[in-house]
């Protein structure tokens, strides 16, 4: 059976600001849609939005993350993901949420850019953290993405989430992971199975999300985002490129980090919380 690759999903969605779940939205809140990146999923936002006071934050799973399933087979086209970030803005603006803003980390910055270009107007204004988007490759110029093999030997399933977490708490990347953030990825991204636990985003699945990047349009997207852009950027490899990505926004401006890595979100939500409420406070 061939899968629609822009088959409508309806995402799972997190509120995740402490300060307002549960109660109706404040006058005058900024409501806010939050997107991870591959791999992950909406609430590892949790420790940073407990720092955002004044903001309802909605996380999503994009498909094939958390708790947002999709079909077997299915090649993760990343317009779709834009896709799932439209769904999110409608039901919020059906409930009265608006403006929106985004906030995003790599495949979540980027699928932000993709739903704004798609259809302008959706975000009052854009925090992107290192949005995963390259430039076309040049005439001749075979691309490939090197986390794919990686991820598809990624160990899916353990005993339990305690052995989950010492795990991932011993080795890099995630062993420089705020703690609670790593509680939250490991408390929600997996699902009882058996006398085990398996990850909810399947390796495989996220290989695949990693191979459908090289031919996702995210940089061409970029033009197409009218909204004011906070393009934030950790240590920079290669020399560069984020300056070359803020000139493909009409209006965006580049903030940085060098002392943070790709992974700025999950190691410092305090300081990526900091600059969030910079950001928020400049649109007032």
């Amino acid at each position: 059976m061939k899968i629609d690759p822009r088959a409508k999903v309806l995402p799972a969605v997190h509120r995740l600001s402490s300060a307002v779940a549960g109660t109706d939205r404040a006058q005058g809140e900024v409501t806010a849609v939050l997107a991870h990146a591959t791999g992950f999923h909406g609430r590892v936002w949790e420790p940073t939005a407990r720092r955002l006071p004044g903001v309802d934050c909605h996380a999503l799973d994009l498909r094939g993350h958390g708790d947002t399933p999709v079909p077997e087979g299915y090649d993760f086209p990343w317009a779709a993901f834009g896709d799932d970030v439209l769904a999110v803005a409608d039901d919020l603006a059906a409930r009265g949420h608006g403006p929106l803003v985004g906030i995003g980390h790599s495949c979540g910055a980027a699928a932000l850019v993709l739903a704004e270009a798609a259809r302008p107007g959706t975000f009052d204004s854009l925090w992107l953290y290192e949005p995963a988007a390259f430039p076309p490759p040049a005439a001749g110029e075979v691309q490939s993405n090197p986390l794919v093999e990686p991820t598809k030997r990624r160990r899916p399933a353990f005993a339990d989430r305690a052995e989950a977490a010492r795990n991932y708490a011993s080795k890099p990347p995630m062993d420089a992971f705020d703690p609670e953030v790593l509680a939250a990825y490991v408390e929600h991204g997996f699902v009882a199975e058996g006398d085990h636990v398996r990850l909810k985003c399947r390796p495989l699945n996220e290989a695949q999300v990693y191979v459908s990047s090289l031919v996702a349009e995210v940089y061409a997207a970029m033009a197409e985002v009218r909204c004011p852009v906070v393009l934030v950027q950790g240590v920079e490899s290669p020399s560069g490129r984020f300056d070359r990505l803020a000139e493909q926004f009409p209006d965006a401006r580049l903030e940085s980090h060098p002392d943070l890595g790709h992974f700025g979100p999950l190691t410092h939500p305090e300081r990526i919380a900091a600059s969030i409420r910079s950001w928020l406070a400049e649109r007032t």
